[in-house]
């Protein structure tokens, strides 16, 4: 099973997110933990190779499971652990090979183009205190088909 970290960096009342070219969506940046790995160590680690930023003190905000489904059979399973950060240092590089960064207003990111769950997940983080848990199931084309929170 894949496990995955990212992180909404927020800073004076905006987020930094990555246009991806492949969908046009707007994501969080991060990306697939290494082999023997932390999940802290992975999302200061991703954040940095996306940005350029070294995130500073990121606390995890949401655990979530990932499945896509083809004919009612799992296809590919992944866990996806969220953090928030309000703190960086380093400069934001100026081009990332992921996408274009941006930093987005708040009250902008729910009209953005972004993954089904991705909107869910943002709601929670950036106007919520606690952990978010869930599942989040997708199509082959990333249709999300159903979605549960603990």
């Amino acid at each position: 099973m894949q496990r995955v970290t990212n992180c909404i960096l927020r800073h004076d009342n905006h987020i930094l997110l990555l246009k991806k070219p492949s969908k046009g969506w707007y994501a969080m940046p991060g990306g697939k933990m290494e082999q023997g790995e932390n999940i802290k160590e992975s999302v200061i680690r991703e954040f940095h190779e996306e940005t350029g930023l070294h995130l500073i003190n990121p606390e995890v905000r949401g655990i979530f499971t990932m499945l896509r489904r083809e004919a009612g059979i799992i296809e590919s399973e992944w866990m996806m652990y969220t953090f928030l950060c309000h703190d960086f240092k380093g400069e934001l590089i100026p081009q990332s090979n992921e996408g274009e960064l941006e930093w987005v207003p708040v009250e902008d990111i729910a009209n953005l183009p972004t993954a089904p769950s991705d909107k869910f997940i943002h709601q929670h983080i950036l106007f919520q205190n606690d952990i978010l848990y869930g599942t989040f199931e997708y199509q082959p084309d990333y249709q999300l088909t159903h979605y549960a929170f603990a």
